[in-house]
């Protein structure tokens, strides 16, 4: 945890310090050493079944936004069930951030429990098998779009219109014909490859931002009524601004 109630005020770890959890009140220990991050470990098990192991990532992602917002504890009057929420905006979001594997029951849980939320995910563990492809697409809400489908290596489209249903070919065209209508109508988006993907994400009813480590995010996104998958470029300032964050200054060149 990077939060405890010391005398009922949420602090950061400090050797000296006495916690306890938010979510359950039990002692919270600091762990104030030279290797690690500082931070409150809970005495005995986790009381939140959804907690993971802090890393730096996580710890970045959540100095974003203010403290007040950082592991907010969630909890339904109805059911009795609690949860510390990363991050909660001022405008009543949840940000989860996930950096480890995670079961689809939980995923389905966790969406179900929050209800109104994003995920952003580590993405470093499996860059290597991702590839995002060059060529821009149109925004899949275009009109062009009404009557497009492209092809996923990119060479060019066919059009639903002029398909014959008793031919199982269909007519393509090259994209250069109709490049110019892309790049006005292109919002960002790209297919991609992924090999062994982690596919609990394809299970998400609640958008699913992909954090490289770089400036952008790739929101993950179905593109068209065939179920093609892309992404969609975004910086990662947007987001953290639109959802009452602020991104650190960066230093001024020499």
């Amino acid at each position: 945890m990077q939060l405890a109630l010391v005398d009922g005020v949420r602090q950061t770890a400090q050797p000296s310090l006495k916690g306890v959890c938010p979510g359950c009140a039990l002692p919270a220990i600091p762990k104030c050493g030279e290797k690690l991050v500082w931070h409150w470990a809970h005495k005995g098990r986790h009381c939140d079944p959804w907690w993971e192991n802090e890393t730096e990532w996580h710890r970045n992602w959540k100095a974003l936004f203010p403290v007040e917002c950082q592991e907010v504890v969630q909890y339904d009057e109805g059911t009795g069930e609690k949860h510390i929420a990363d991050v909660k905006t001022a405008n009543g979001l949840v940000i989860e951030l996930q950096h480890s594997a995670m079961p689809a029951a939980e995923l389905r849980s966790r969406e179900a429990f929050y209800k109104r939320m994003i995920w952003i995910v580590d993405a470093s563990p499996f860059a290597s098998q991702f590839e995002v492809e060059a060529f821009k697409l149109p925004d899949p809400k275009s009109e062009l779009c009404k009557d497009a489908f492209f092809i996923m290596n990119g060479v060019g489209y066919w059009r639903p219109s002029e398909r014959d249903p008793t031919m199982t070919l269909v007519l393509t065209h090259q994209r250069r014909d109709i490049e110019e209508q892309i790049l006005r109508d292109y919002r960002g988006h790209h297919f991609y490859s992924w090999k062994r993907p982690r596919a609990v994400w394809y299970e998400s009813t609640m958008p699913v931002f992909l954090d490289f480590g770089t400036e952008e995010l790739f929101w993950l996104q179905v593109y068209d009524s065939r179920g093609v998958r892309c992404v969609r470029r975004i910086l990662k300032s947007t987001l953290v601004q639109l959802n009452g964050g602020t991104m650190p200054q960066q230093p001024a060149p020499p």
